[in-house]
């Protein structure tokens, strides 16, 4: 069966049509899947990507993106564009879940209880003002910050230059600074 009746069949929801759709487009969808995550230097494990893998299906499945492709012969190249966005919004929601993590006071053990106060306060405030950034700015700013990744890592997760990359984060560090010294932190950044 080709490609343009297999599309047809599933775009009248032919369960054999998408099976046989999923068959054939598996292999490209995980090669899709592992080039952006390893292009955005991205830490990942095989439950990651097998999400990944779930998630494009049944966006397109359920959101009858099918009917979005004009032209069935860019069948491949329409399903690695959808696989690789799919794939970024996969790595900014880890990015942001991994932002609302629980700070762990009991890892400064060495430290002084008044200082674990302090290092606790620190964080939420700190946490609190990232909140606060443009959705850009946060997400180019914890993974830098919060993830500790290079320029270049952040413009292959986000897609932007490591130009603009390296601006966001001055601003967004300047941002941060400012917010602090308000908050009488200053020095603390």
């Amino acid at each position: 069966m080709n490609d343009s009746k297999i599309i047809k069949r599933c775009l009248k929801n032919d369960k054999k049509a998408w099976n046989v759709f999923i068959q054939k487009y598996s292999r490209l969808v995980y090669w899709a899947i592992r080039k952006r995550l390893a292009t955005g230097g991205f830490r990942y494990d095989e439950t990651d990507i097998d999400d990944i893998f779930q998630e494009v299906f049944l966006t397109i499945f359920k959101g009858e993106k099918l009917r979005q492709l004009k032209d069935f012969k860019f069948m491949p190249g329409w399903l690695a564009m959808v696989t690789s966005n799919k794939t970024v919004d996969f790595m900014r929601n880890k990015v942001r879940l991994e932002q609302n993590l629980v700070f762990d006071v009991p890892v400064f053990r060495d430290y002084t209880f008044e200082q674990n106060l302090f290092n606790r306060d620190m964080f939420f405030v700190t946490q609190e003002v990232i909140k606060a950034l443009s959705g850009k700015e946060r997400i180019i700013i914890s993974l830098n910050l919060l993830q500790e990744r290079t320029h270049k890592e952040i413009a292959g997760i986000v897609g932007i230059s490591i130009n603009t990359v390296s601006t966001v984060i001055s601003r967004a560090k300047e941002k941060i600074k400012k917010e602090l010294e308000k908050r009488g932190l200053g020095d603390s950044f």
